[in-house]
């Protein structure tokens, strides 16, 4: 199915069957698809807290407002970028194993390391949990559309308490939460939403209205 179909057919489910359990190779497979998705300075700060165990879910069902895809989807993926990915050793050990896998030479490689450390050096935590949050949200897109290409259902999740997400999964503060994903198969196909038509969230060269 072509991507336009994917993102056609695509919606959001809540209800799921508790008795499906996806393959381990399987779900590792999309998260090594989504980890190909485009980053800033291809620091790789995207990381995947996957939540499989019933009685951790069941924990997390209060957290999250008592939506029943908490427990009942096959696995709840916490999407989290890591503040560490912005230090000058990862960042230098990243362009260091493009260069010895033969991507580019060693001016390409020292240049692209500087670039990225004279960026993030004078960047405020606010800008820095911005660069985690686009970073994961393209990953996560990814990793949604994948879902959906080998047969499963998804729905992202900004609706939980994130104080106590981080409390119950003993998430170090090294770690931004930025979205749950609920994913398995979908016993209910999510209902249809309205979308903006194009002419009204396109603006040409100059914002007129």
């Amino acid at each position: 199915m072509s991507v336009r179909k994917l993102i056609d057919a695509r919606s959001s489910v809540r209800h799921y069957d508790p008795a499906y359990k996806i393959e381990e190779t399987i779900l590792e497979g999309l998260i090594e698809g989504a980890s190909k998705s485009p980053n800033g300075n291809n620091i790789q700060a995207t990381r995947y807290l996957v939540i499989d165990d019933p009685q951790v879910k069941e924990s997390l069902l209060p957290i999250a407002y008592n939506q029943q895809q908490v427990v009942e989807a096959s696995a709840i993926i916490v999407v989290l970028g890591d503040y560490t990915a912005f230090e000058k050793e990862n960042i230098i050990n990243i362009q260091e194993q493009g260069f010895q896998k033969g991507y580019f030479n060693t001016d390409i490689r020292e240049f692209l390391a500087s670039a990225a450390i004279d960026y993030y050096t004078n960047k405020t935590e606010e800008d820095l949990k911005l660069e985690l949050i686009r970073d994961a949200s393209l990953a996560s897109m990814s990793l949604l559309l994948l879902a959906s290409e080998a047969g499963l259902d998804t729905i992202t999740m900004s609706g939980y308490d994130s104080n106590q997400l981080r409390k119950v999964l003993k998430i170090p503060d090294r770690y931004l939460d930025v979205m749950l994903i609920a994913i398995g198969k979908g016993v209910k196909q999510g209902h249809r939403t309205v979308r903006h038509a194009v002419h009204k969230i396109i603006f040409k060269n100059s914002i007129n209205r």
